[in-house]
């Protein structure tokens, strides 16, 4: 059998290449990703979620009150959404973490108002460190 390399990152971080990154991994957390990747595809991600909701929410909206049933339907489906654009970018802030060789644990400093808000933005925008990273670059499958 043949090793061969799968890197954890696009080749070229775009919108469309880096939201579909956020899709794919949308619920790996022990991986890496890069500063591009990430930004773009939260951008792509906060794009694609803002439409679905909004048509989910004008859907609420239209149903007649006489019509509980379609109107609960449409509700659990904007809720699904908005809890898979919560849960992508967490596991994508985990990723991204681990591009920075630090552990998923700072997720827990967004508790702190303000300060962990901030304290986590800038730490999305540092670069990648690859020494003694314990994430690696790439995934080798057989």
């Amino acid at each position: 059998m043949e090793e061969k390399e799968i890197w954890n990152e696009s080749d070229r971080p775009n919108l469309i290449n880096s939201t579909k990154l956020y899709f794919q991994d949308m619920f790996v957390g022990a991986k890496r990703m890069s500063r591009a990747d990430y930004w773009w595809g939260l951008f792509g991600i906060t794009l694609v979620s803002a439409v679905v909701m909004g048509l989910f929410a004008w859907l609420v909206t239209v149903m007649p009150i006489n019509d509980f049933y379609w109107s609960a339907v449409w509700s659990i489906a904007l809720v699904m959404t908005c809890g898979y654009y919560l849960i992508s970018i967490w596991t994508a802030s985990i990723r991204r973490l681990h591009d920075r060789n630090m552990r998923a644990w700072w997720m827990f400093s967004y508790v702190l108002p303000v300060i962990g808000e901030v304290m986590m933005i800038v730490l999305m925008c540092l670069p990648q460190q690859n020494d003694n990273n314990n994430w690696a670059k790439f995934v080798e499958v057989d």
